[in-house]
């Protein structure tokens, strides 16, 4: 084959005329150079690395899963998984509330067990992800749920409301983490001047935090409150008249399947986070029986060794204790500053519900009134843990505005 002369050769063709020439020579080593640079030069451009360990099939995997995604709407799992009682909380200091609240630790409401099977089975991935990377919003939202004295495990109802995502947009209008609607955003402020703040975390948590204490103090009941929270004041308080009761648990039967599933979505959510259920998984009636038990347990174990027990050391400034002690009650009978307190006896609360015997630190001239007075203490630690004294999360001031979602 040979290339008629007189042609013009180009930029474009000059390559191709290269190749001619060399063809044309018909030299076999100058043939396996010209082939072995073009193969080098094709497998440059399409040669993508991939790590060590991984093949294409891993890799195309791990990035589909890369990053939180949308909840999923239900669980047609078929497989349960196991629910571990020790899963840790998302942060030493997340999860605590205030008095009673912070206190209680209860088993998995057996009614919701085979649900929350199947729920922390389907969602697992995305909340354990969870448990790292919203920190810092669990934290944010920690902080305006106690300052509105309400408990910081409500927090787990924007989880299941929105994932956590600030830009969720429901078709039904409702919007931002804690899914608000738009007259709530009027009416708490936060649409206006063409902007819209349900997106904003700490705005809406505040926002949510308001709602929800309006909610409670009209029932005076977690699991009630969060299924007006879903469906409304209306449509829950004619489940009640219809159910003949104001018990969640008979209640939930004249509820729509959303509204029911949406409660137990957060006790699974709060049993995956915490580690047990609490005040916000428990019915009305539910949270007096608990309190009754107490007080029955309590009663009935004051005489002997296993309610409180208190024994001197060599130590001057320790005394050896065991029972249901609260530092804040430790310090008001003692007229001590609770700083020092803890700065003496770290993480004391924390530990003495532990069950085990504490060392605690007090200056020597304390010791000998603590033991004088340890029984008014204990008693005082009884009524705060119950929600008997002070202002606990039973008692949400009536003042905050009374709302209908």
């Amino acid at each position: 084959m040979k290339i008629e002369e007189g042609i013009f050769i180009t930029k474009k063709n000059r390559m191709k005329h290269v190749l001619f020439k060399v063809l044309q020579k018909r030299n076999p080593v100058l043939h396996i150079l010209l082939f072995g640079s073009l193969a080098i030069s094709v497998m440059s451009f399409t040669y993508k690395p991939v790590a060590p360990g991984k093949d294409k099939k891993t890799e195309k995997k791990t990035n589909a899963k890369s990053g939180p995604k949308e909840f999923a709407t239900l669980l047609p799992t078929t497989q349960p998984v196991t629910l571990d009682p020790k899963t840790e909380s998302v942060d030493e200091n997340i999860g605590k509330s205030t008095k009673y609240s912070s206190e209680v630790k209860v088993a998995l409401n057996p009614k919701v067990k085979d649900f929350a099977d199947d729920y922390i089975n389907h969602e697992s991935t995305d909340l354990t992800r969870m448990k790292t990377w919203a920190k810092p919003i669990f934290k944010l939202m920690d902080g305006i749920l106690s300052d509105y004295e309400l408990p910081t495990q409500l927090k787990y109802l924007a989880v299941i409301e929105s994932s956590l995502k600030r830009n969720t947009r429901m078709s039904s209008g409702a919007t931002g983490p804690w899914q608000l609607m738009h007259d709530e955003g009027i009416r708490y402020g936060l649409i206006k001047n063409g902007h819209d703040y349900r997106t904003d975390y700490a705005k809406s948590t505040e926002a949510a935090a308001k709602l929800l204490t309006s909610l409670y103090n009209n029932y005076h009941d977690w699991l009630l409150t969060i299924a007006a929270y879903n469906a409304g004041i209306g449509r829950v308080n004619k489940a009640i008249d219809q159910a003949g009761s104001d018990d969640f648990w008979k209640v939930q039967y004249y509820l729509p399947t959303e509204t029911r599933n949406h409660v137990k979505k957060f006790i699974s959510t709060h049993y995956f986070f915490e580690g047990t259920g609490g005040t916000t998984t428990m019915s009305a009636k539910e949270t007096k029986n608990y309190k009754d038990n107490i007080r029955d347990n309590s009663s009935n174990t004051t005489d002997n060794d296993d309610a409180s027990e208190v024994e001197l050391t060599n130590d001057n400034n320790i005394v050896r204790i065991r029972g249901y002690y609260n530092e804040d009650a430790i310090c008001k009978a003692l007229n001590m500053n609770k700083a020092a307190f803890e700065k003496q006896n770290p993480d004391f609360n924390k530990k003495i519900a532990s069950g085990k015997f504490y060392d605690l630190h007090l200056e020597d001239y304390k010791i000998k009134e603590f033991v004088s007075k340890k029984d008014d203490i204990l008693q005082q630690s009884f009524n705060q843990l119950l929600g008997d004294s002070g202002k606990a999360t039973d008692d949400i001031s009536s003042s905050r505005t009374s709302i209908d979602r």
